[in-house]
């Protein structure tokens, strides 16, 4: 009873106390509490949550723009050529909804699920045929949030890819990104708007055992093989970072010879020209040891001992055990055949499979967990290298999501993008007559009380990335504002269907769908303005970049490549 009498006598007299204390025969006295009470004493005021967003206020923003894209494409375009750019127009070959109830599982695993073979063999077919090409008669009527921001420094290398475009449809696009982009999410939106207009077939590269299946293809494994990523969880076992383009291989874990097989195939449920290839190139790192390659049971290849990293072309030989192939359940184009490759031997590391389609080719590479900011931490020589071979002429960066909850205060987000900057500028000295667009974070929210509320930096995240893109030279699409801007995740996620998962965080496949459409159109309506309005011709040679500053000595690497789970 006396300590509580004590204590209540103490905390009144330092609630009276004056900041500069009683003062006893010339001596200051402060009386102050401790440091664990103020939180208790002088609770900070709760934070003002405003629903803004409700569900029909996505709905009428997408609403809002596809009145615009009618606006912008009413003035002369016949209803095929419409068909031909609008991935949604409803006389299109549409992807099957596969059910996915939650992001989380949108991202299950499903990297062994067996390939089924049920068609008779027929050959591989050419690329689908080119559309007429198409521009958008008033491109100023897309909304703000629809338009690419394209600095003067970078319109030079934009034309030379729209021009290339409209030459003969034949680019390499290099989509990189977090696990937004998984199962081939809005990057195949875009393969297959850009394949229909421009022409192509294929569904890019693909990583040899995928973390998560893509619905590009189909793919399974069979033999010990094992996934090392450099991001995400890293394999502390891992030696180097020899890691390849797509910052991933698949290695054997038994070393004594056994057989092992990787398998592709056309997705049933998907598009009709990513089921189509003529051939297949195998990535692969130096041979130690003489390994024997097999296609579909037919001896076809062997890479010697001392051969180093290069990439292997193989045709599709023979068939696999029944004769059978796979073929998409609404293709008119013929089937290609289940492809089987299989090693015996000295097996080295694979980093890629890549059915060769044609024309357009774009490439997804997710990595979950990632923040972009790893390019410079692979293996120079071999990385560049690999992508020199591949040349792409549009290399897409979308990140920042994976920073966003790490980031505590705008000097971290500023630290950020002084290293994502690095990476730009890593790209711009190996490939300097690409062009190159970051795509920002989209709204993430966390739960704050009952309410769900954007991640406090997440602007700052953005605001950065937008600036750093900008001061070096290449583009920037904003999805944030795409969205509605901060506070919209949750009415895309109680959006009837639902357009992004419950832990809102990630888009659901209709949403994904969604946002590679309004992307496609901000494509098409900056090359409509390169047609319309921008130097023509492109210039036949694009001028090399300076090279970019040392990146300060000082400056530390986030910590976000080693455990993200995004």
């Amino acid at each position: 009873m006396a300590l509580s009498v004590v204590g209540c006598a103490v905390t009144v007299l330092a609630a009276l106390s004056p900041s500069e204390g009683f003062t006893f025969g010339g001596t200051a006295v402060r009386i102050s509490y401790p440091e664990a009470w103020q939180a208790w004493l002088n609770p900070a005021p709760a934070p003002i949550v405003v629903p803004r967003w409700k569900p029909e206020d996505v709905s009428d923003l997408l609403a809002q723009y596809d009145s615009n894209w009618t606006a912008a494409t009413a003035v002369g375009l016949p209803a095929d050529s419409l068909a031909s750019i609008d991935p949604t127009a409803p006389d299109r070959a549409a992807v099957v909804s596969v059910p996915v109830d939650s992001a989380a599982a949108m991202l299950a695993d499903t990297s062994t699920t067996p390939v089924a073979a049920a068609v008779p063999k027929q050959a591989p077919t050419p690329a689908p045929p080119r559309h007429a090409q198409v521009t958008i008669p008033d491109a100023s009527a897309l909304p703000p949030a629809l338009r690419l921001s394209i600095p003067e420094s970078a319109r030079g290398a934009f034309g030379q890819l729209f021009a290339q475009l409209d030459q003969d449809g034949d680019i390499q696009v290099l989509h990189y990104g977090d696990s937004q982009i998984e199962g081939d999410r809005i990057s195949g939106v875009m393969r297959d708007a850009w394949q229909e207009r421009w022409g192509g077939s294929g569904p890019g590269l693909q990583a040899p055992v995928p973390l998560v299946q893509s619905f590009a293809l189909r793919q399974s494994h069979s033999g010990p093989w094992k996934r090392h990523t450099r991001y995400g969880r890293r394999d502390t076992t891992d030696a180097d970072d020899r890691y390849g383009l797509l910052a991933c291989y698949a290695d054997l874990d038994d070393s004594s010879g056994v057989e092992a097989c990787l398998t592709i195939a056309p997705e049933p449920r998907n598009h009709r020209q990513f089921g189509l290839w003529d051939g297949v190139r195998v990535w692969h790192d130096s041979v130690a040891t003489d390994c024997f390659i097999s296609v579909n049971g037919v001896p076809t290849d062997t890479l010697k001992a001392g051969t180093s990293a290069d990439v292997l072309g193989l045709g599709l030989k023979g068939t696999p055990s029944g004769g059978d192939t796979l073929a998409p359940a609404h293709a008119v184009h013929a089937p290609v055949p289940v492809t089987e490759i299989c090693f015996q031997g000295g097996t080295p590391r694979i980093f890629a499979v890549e059915p060769r389609g044609q024309g357009v080719q774009w490439h997804g590479v997710p990595m979950r967990g990632s923040s972009g900011t790893l390019f410079r931490k692979l293996d120079r020589a071999h990385f560049t290298g690999q992508l020199q071979t591949l040349s792409p002429d549009l290399v897409i960066l979308q990140y920042g999501g994976n920073m966003v909850p790490h980031c505590n205060d705008l000097a971290q987000a500023e630290r950020f993008g002084g290293w994502f900057g690095s990476q730009i500028r890593l790209f711009q000295r190996v490939l300097p007559e690409a062009a190159i667009l970051i795509i920002g974070p989209s709204d993430m929210s966390e739960k704050t009380g009952l309410q769900w509320t954007s991640f406090p930096q997440l602007a700052a995240v953005r605001d950065v990335l937008k600036r750093t893109a900008l001061d070096n030279g290449v583009g920037y699409w904003d999805l944030l504002e795409v969205m509605g801007g901060l506070g919209s995740m949750p009415a895309w996620v109680a959006s009837e269907p639902a357009l992004a998962g419950p832990d809102h965080v990630h888009f659901t496949p209709l949403g994904a769908k969604k946002v590679g459409t309004l992307l496609d159109r901000s494509f098409l309506g900056c090359y409509s303005e390169w047609k319309h309005n921008w130097l023509k011709p492109a210039p036949t040679a694009m001028p090399k970049r300076s090279t970019a500053p040392a990146i300060p000595s000082g400056l530390s690497s986030p910590a976000l490549e080693t455990d993200g789970r995004r």
